[in-house]
């Protein structure tokens, strides 16, 4: 079941999932942050997944205020929610690209959409822009819906792994 409306709100209040002005009638509305995270890769490298990302190919940056995230066709990058949320027990995070931004062709994940009971942290956001051509985005600009479900039962163990209490872009280690 997915929790909308005064429910949600409602919800929002109650665990302190998310800053108040978030809340969307269905989903919670989230933004890009300032700090990015390129993976370098030189041409034709092969890199075998369950590795260590070598720490020369990857590439943090911070975005000023004003300025933009500049996505050049077929690129990617790692970036990240401006806003903190905080995933309680019994319920479960569906993340999906705003659907202005997706008639764009970027996608803010490319597969790995999911927030676990008991998630908190910023969400890191895989995007991808499956376009030809340029597409700017400020930060702070919503880029993305989290949609609540219910889960079929509290889940007794919250989710504890290497992404939570992340406060900037995150990646396979």
């Amino acid at each position: 079941m997915v929790i909308v409306s005064d429910n949600l709100k409602e919800l929002i209040k109650q665990h302190n999932i998310v800053n108040e002005t978030c809340f969307d009638e269905t989903s919670i509305s989230l933004s890009l942050d300032n700090n990015i995270t390129f993976l370098k890769f030189p041409a034709n490298y092969e890199f075998i997944y369950g590795n260590t990302i070598p720490q020369e190919f990857i590439q943090e940056s911070f975005i000023e205020d004003g300025e933009y995230l500049v996505l050049k066709p077929k690129s990617t990058v790692l970036a990240c929610s401006h806003e903190v949320i905080n995933i309680p027990l019994g319920y479960f995070g569906l993340l999906q690209t705003k659907g202005s931004l997706a008639r764009l062709f970027v996608s803010i994940h490319c597969s790995d959409g999911q927030i676990e009971p008991g998630f908190s942290g910023k969400i890191t956001f895989e995007i991808i822009n499956f376009s030809n051509f340029c597409i700017k985005i400020r930060p702070k600009q919503i880029i993305g819906d989290l949609f609540l479900l219910k889960t079929s039962t509290k889940q007794v163990k919250p989710y504890s792994g290497k992404y939570n209490k992340s406060d900037k872009p995150t990646f396979q280690k």
